[in-house]
């Protein structure tokens, strides 16, 4: 497994680089968010598998994790976890749970191990008590390749996200208008302490902004506000720690919700891409707030009820 610190395979003959974006893999998918496929494969890094999961921050990210369900073969699970002691040495970390009444549990890990590599990738395997049943035949354990080097992955993309930050300080200078509420619950909020979240945001969020020192401090810890630049073109959705640019690609929808009691208390709320507000059901300042986005151009409101079961 030499060439994992370089990229991935899908099946012994296809190698693809770490860096290669999911949309360049699976290009059929139609949304943004967090990206997954299985994909047959019957073969890789020398093991009978039955098929390979890739997965990513969105479909225009890096694939970051791919996850090989492993065939059974005449000989023990047990020999695979041997034969990569053999190619990487001791593993990392070693979880065993082999004993008692989900031991032999298709649904139960009886063996989980992970190697850390020092190229920036971690290789993992779990083991199930029996085999577990897919669409592609029966598996017995996963097999486990991630690129764990955040910095490199997110490097296309630090850069236009920091435009976009800075783009929103200009915008937060002189705002044309501004409209602050209050909410119950607590609002979209960052740990400052954190030393990926740049990288993590501009994979799998650039949407969420940082909300600029001087219009945060006009904001509580339960407060939110919609405001518009100077020239009331750009409008803004942000929170003491978070902000959103109305009107892109991610931040075109925007979803109201209004769940009534049930045997949960019920919520109120309003979601942007990844930035959201919640309060109690009947919330009139989320209300209040969904009524002036509805009169915003350029953007779409939808409202969805139920109770909360």
């Amino acid at each position: 497994m030499d060439d994992a610190k370089d990229g991935f395979r899908l099946g012994d003959d296809g190698f693809f680089p770490w860096g290669t974006r999911f949309d360049a893999v699976v290009r059929d998918i139609g949304h943004t968010g967090y990206a997954s496929r299985e994909i047959a494969c019957a073969s890789a890094y020398g093991f009978a598998t039955r098929y390979v999961e890739l997965t990513a921050p969105r479909p225009d990210r890096p694939v970051m994790n791919v996850a090989y369900e492993l065939a059974g073969t005449d000989r023990p699970p047990k020999d695979v976890f041997a034969q990569l002691v053999i190619r990487l040495g001791a593993p990392t970390s070693i979880e065993r749970d082999d004993a008692g009444p989900l031991a032999c549990s298709p649904d139960h890990v009886v063996l989980y191990a992970t190697w850390d590599t020092r190229h920036g990738t971690r290789i993992g395997l779990s083991l199930y008590g029996a085999a577990r049943a897919s669409a592609f035949g029966d598996g017995v354990g996963k097999l486990y390749v991630s690129w764990t080097d955040i910095d490199a992955a997110a490097a296309p993309w630090l850069a236009e996200w920091r435009a976009a930050n800075a783009r929103l300080v200009e915008d937060a200078e002189a705002p044309a208008t501004m409209t602050s509420f209050s909410v119950r619950y607590g609002v979209s909020k960052i740990d400052r302490h954190d030393p990926w979240r740049a990288a993590n945001t501009a994979l799998s969020h650039p949407e969420l902004l940082d909300t600029p020192a001087p219009l945060a401090r006009r904001l509580g810890a339960g407060d939110f506000a919609l405001w518009s630049d100077a020239a009331g073109a750009r409008w803004h959705l942000s929170t003491g720690d978070l902000t959103v640019v109305l009107g892109g690609p991610e931040t075109t929808d925007i979803r109201v919700g209004n769940i009534a009691p049930a045997r949960g208390g019920g919520s109120a709320s309003i979601d942007v891409g990844g930035w959201s507000v919640r309060c109690a059901h009947d919330s009139r300042s989320i209300e209040g707030a969904a009524q002036a986005l509805g009169r915003i151009p350029g953007v779409t409101v939808s409202r969805y009820s139920g109770s909360d079961a």
